[in-house]
C-alpha cells in the first residue's frame, strides 16, 4: 500500500510537471482575449519570486509569535476590506449559463413554477438554480437589486476554503510561515475575486477540496458521535457538490479511496471504514433523493426527449477541429436530433467517427492539447468569464485590456511557483491529506482530458489544493546560503534577465496593439435560444445605455431586416446623432466622441416592413440590475471607443517600474542568502 500511494503521488507530480511545460510555454490564447508575455520574462518572474519566497519563509520563521499573529490579522483583514470592496463596486450582468440560471431563479423566487426550455436541454443546472432561488427569495423582501449581496454571500463561502487551509496548517504544525502564506496567496488570487463575482457553480465548488479535507481530519481526532457527524457532514458537503457540478464525482470517489488508505495506516478500522463508506453512499443518496423532491415541488419536470445525452460532451471534447472545449455546432447538431434515442444515435456515431479518423496517434495527440486547456492557464478562465457588467468602476473599464495584461503576468508567475513546489511536496510526501490532494489532480485531469470537455474553469476545485501543496513543498526545500562570490553572480544574472524582460515586454506591447475598447455592453440572448423583439411599422423601442468611458461606436443586432428604420442616440436632452436606413444597413453605428454617461438608443421602425433585433427577455435590468415583477426585453448592444491611434498594452516606464521593482526584491533576497559565518 505504501508503494501505490508512493506511486499515485509521483503520477500526481507527473501531471503537474507536465502542467509546467505547458503554463510556461504554451499558455491559452484562443479564450478571451489575455495578452501573454514572453516565456523569458516568465522564467525570470518565476525565478525571482522562488527567491524572494525562501527569503521570507526565513523571516517569517524568525518573527516573534505576538508580530506573526497581528501580521496575520492584518492580512486576514485585508482580504475582508478589498473582497466587500469588489464585491459592492462589481456586479456582473450575468452571461450564457449565468444568465438562464439568474433569470429562472428569480422567476422562482417571485412564485412562477414555468420553467425556461434552457433547462430541458440543460437539466444539470436545474439543481444549483433551486439554490440561487432560495437566496434570492428573502432577499427581494428588503431590495430590488440583490446582486451585491449575492456577490458577499459567495466570498463567504469561497473564504471557508482559507479558513479549512489554515485549520490544516495548525493541525500539521506548520502555522508559521504557512498561516501568512496561504492568507497573501488567497489575497492576491485573480481566480478567487473573479469567481467571487461569477453566479454560476464555479464558485460554489472552489473550496470544497479543502473543506472536506479539514472535516475529514477534525472527524479522525474525535471519537464516538462526534466522530461520525463530521464524517457524516463530510459526505453531506461533497454529496451538494456533486449535484450541483458532476465532475466533483471525483472528490467523493476520492474519499472512498482515501478511507482506505486510513484503514491500512490504522485510523480506521475494519467496521469503521465499512461505516465510512456507507455514510458515503447515503449521504449521496440522501442529497439525491432532496433535490429530486425539491425540483417536483418547484414544478420542474424533466423532458428526456429534449435533454442534451451525457455522450454529448464526449462528441463535443473529440471533435478535431477543436481542443476538446464546448462547440456550438456540436451542440446544434445533437439538439436538433428530435428524440432521446435520436439524440443518443447521433452522439455515438459522432464519438465513433472522430475516434476512427484521428487514430490512436491523433487522439493521443488531441488528448494533450485538452490536457494544455485544462491545466495551462493559471487565470482558470477568469478573463473571459465576466465581459458584461451592470456596475464596475470606470478606471476599469477604461484601462480593462492594459490591467489584464499586468494581472495575467502576475497570476501565470504565482500559478507557476505553486506548481513547481507543488510536486516537490507530491515527490517527499506520503502522508494521506497530500494523497487525497493527488487522487483529486488525477481525478480531475483524467475526467475532463480522457472523457469530459475540458475548459480552464473546470480545474478550479483544484486551486486551494495546490495552493496549499505550494506552501508543504516549500516547507520541504532546503534554506539556501550562498556565499558572496555565488550571490554576486546570481545578482548579475538577475540584471541580464531583467534587461532582457524589459526589452522583451516593451516590444509586446508594441506589437499588440488596441484599436477599439469595450465601454458597455449587452449580448445576452445569443445563447442555446435566440431571443428577438419584432417591430411593426411605427412601433418602437428604446434602451438606456450607460457607458464607462469616452465612446463613439455603437453596434446594435438586426436579424436579417431589410426595413427602414430610424435610429436616435439621445444623451440628456441633446440628440448626439440620427440614422436612417435598412437595419441591416445599420448594424454598426459612428459618432462623435460622447463623454461617458447614460445615453438613450431609440429604434424606430419608418418603413413598410417589420424589423426584428436580437434582445435579452428578463426579470431584471441589465443597466440597474433592478428586479422587475414582468419580463421586459432588452437590446443586445457594444459600446465602444475607436481610435484611429491604436494603444499600446503597456509603456515602457510601467515595464521597466515593474521589472526594476522585481529586481531590487531578488537582489535584496539574494543579499540576505548568505552562510551564517558571514552572517
Amino acid at each position: 500500500m505504501k508503494a501505490l500511494v508512493r506511486n499515485v503521488n509521483w503520477l500526481a507530480a507527473a501531471v503537474l510537471v507536465v502542467a509546467i511545460g505547458f503554463a510556461w510555454l504554451q499558455p491559452i490564447r484562443f479564450f478571451g482575449n489575455p495578452d501573454w508575455a514572453s516565456p523569458i520574462v516568465q522564467l525570470a518572474m518565476v525565478l525571482g519570486l522562488l527567491v524572494i519566497i525562501n527569503v521570507v519563509r526565513q523571516w517569517l520563521c524568525q518573527l516573534p509569535a505576538r508580530q506573526y499573529r497581528w501580521l496575520l490579522i492584518s492580512l486576514v483583514g485585508l482580504i475582508i476590506v478589498i473582497q466587500g470592496l469588489i464585491a459592492i463596486n462589481f456586479v456582473d450582468v450575468a452571461r450564457a449559463d449565468p444568465f438562464y440560471v439568474r433569470q429562472q431563479a428569480l422567476r422562482l423566487a417571485q412564485g412562477s413554477q414555468h420553467w425556461q426550455h434552457y433547462f430541458m436541454i440543460y437539466p444539470n443546472n436545474v439543481n444549483f438554480t433551486l439554490l440561487e432561488a432560495s437566496l434570492i427569495k428573502p432577499l427581494l423582501r428588503f431590495t430590488q437589486i440583490p446582486w451585491s449581496i449575492l456577490n458577499v454571500l459567495r466570498f463567504i463561502w469561497i473564504d471557508t476554503g482559507l479558513i479549512s487551509g489554515l485549520y490544516l496548517l495548525r493541525r500539521w504544525h506548520y502555522w508559521q510561515p504557512g498561516a501568512v502564506a496561504l492568507s497573501l496567496m488567497w489575497l492576491v488570487s485573480v481566480p478567487v475575486v473573479a469567481f467571487g463575482l461569477f453566479a454560476y457553480t464555479d464558485g460554489l465548488v472552489l473550496p470544497l477540496v479543502l473543506d472536506s479535507l479539514a472535516l475529514l481530519t477534525l472527524g479522525l481526532r474525535l471519537t464516538g458521535w462526534q466522530r461520525w457527524s463530521i464524517l457524516i457532514s463530510d459526505g453531506l458537503l461533497v454529496a451538494l457538490g456533486v449535484v450541483m457540478k458532476t465532475n466533483l464525482i471525483i472528490l467523493w470517489i476520492a474519499l472512498g479511496l482515501i478511507g482506505l488508505v486510513l484503514w491500512w495506516q490504522h485510523q480506521f478500522t475494519r467496521r469503521q471504514l465499512c461505516g465510512w463508506l456507507i455514510s458515503l453512499v447515503m449521504t449521496i443518496g440522501l442529497i439525491f433523493g432532496a433535490m429530486h423532491a425539491a425540483q417536483q415541488q418547484a414544478g420542474y419536470t424533466r423532458q428526456a426527449d429534449a435533454a442534451l445525452p451525457a455522450t454529448s460532451w464526449i462528441a463535443m471534447s473529440l471533435n478535431p477541429k477543436g481542443d476538446g472545449q464546448y462547440r456550438h455546432d456540436d451542440f446544434e447538431r445533437v439538439n436538433q436530433a428530435p428524440t432521446a434515442t435520436a439524440k443518443q444515435q447521433q452522439t455515438q456515431q459522432m464519438i465513433q467517427q472522430r475516434l476512427h479518423q484521428m487514430g490512436v496517434t491523433g487522439t493521443l495527440v488531441h488528448f494533450l492539447k485538452k490536457l494544455r486547456v485544462f491545466w495551462a492557464t493559471g487565470d482558470f478562465d477568469s478573463f473571459k468569464l465576466t465581459t458584461q457588467w451592470i456596475q464596475a468602476p470606470r478606471w476599469y473599464l477604461n484601462h480593462q485590456r492594459q490591467l489584464q495584461f499586468w494581472l495575467v503576468l502576475m497570476t501565470q508567475t504565482i500559478y507557476l511557483t505553486m506548481l513547481v513546489q507543488g510536486v516537490v511536496a507530491l515527490l517527499k510526501r506520503c502522508d494521506w491529506p497530500v494523497t487525497l490532494l493527488a487522487l483529486t489532480i488525477l481525478g480531475l485531469t483524467v475526467f475532463h482530458v480522457v472523457i469530459w470537455e475540458v475548459e480552464g474553469r473546470y480545474a478550479l476545485p483544484l486551486l486551494p489544493g495546490l495552493m496549499l501543496l505550494s506552501i508543504l513543498g516549500g516547507r520541504e526545500l532546503p534554506t539556501w546560503h550562498f556565499s558572496q562570490p555565488i550571490r554576486r553572480q546570481l545578482t548579475w544574472l538577475a540584471v541580464i534577465m531583467a534587461t532582457v524582460s524589459v526589452v522583451s515586454l516593451w516590444q509586446t506591447s508594441q506589437t499588440t496593439r488596441v484599436n477599439d475598447v469595450v465601454l458597455g455592453s449587452q449580448g445576452n440572448g445569443t445563447y442555446v435560444e435566440s431571443m428577438t423583439q419584432t417591430l411593426r411599422p411605427g412601433h418602437s423601442v428604446q434602451m438606456t445605455l450607460v457607458t464607462g468611458g469616452r465612446n463613439n461606436v455603437l453596434q446594435l443586432k438586426p436579424i436579417a431586416s431589410r426595413g427602414v428604420v430610424t435610429i436616435s442616440l439621445i444623451k440628456g436632452e441633446r440628440t448626439v446623432q440620427r440614422w436612417r436606413g435598412p437595419a441591416n444597413k445599420l448594424a454598426t453605428l459612428n459618432y462623435p466622441m460622447t463623454a461617458a454617461g447614460r445615453m438613450r438608443v431609440v429604434v424606430r421602425n419608418t418603413g413598410k416592413h417589420s424589423v426584428t433585433y436580437g434582445v435579452m427577455t428578463a426579470n431584471y435590468s441589465p443597466v440597474t440590475g433592478r428586479v422587475t415583477a414582468k419580463q421586459h426585453d432588452y437590446l443586445q448592444y457594444v459600446v465602444k471607443r475607436h481610435t484611429s491611434k491604436p494603444q499600446t498594452l503597456t509603456t515602457g516606464t510601467i515595464s521597466l517600474a515593474v521589472v526594476l521593482l522585481m529586481l531590487v526584491a531578488t537582489s535584496l533576497a539574494l543579499h540576505r542568502l548568505r552562510p551564517a559565518t558571514e552572517a
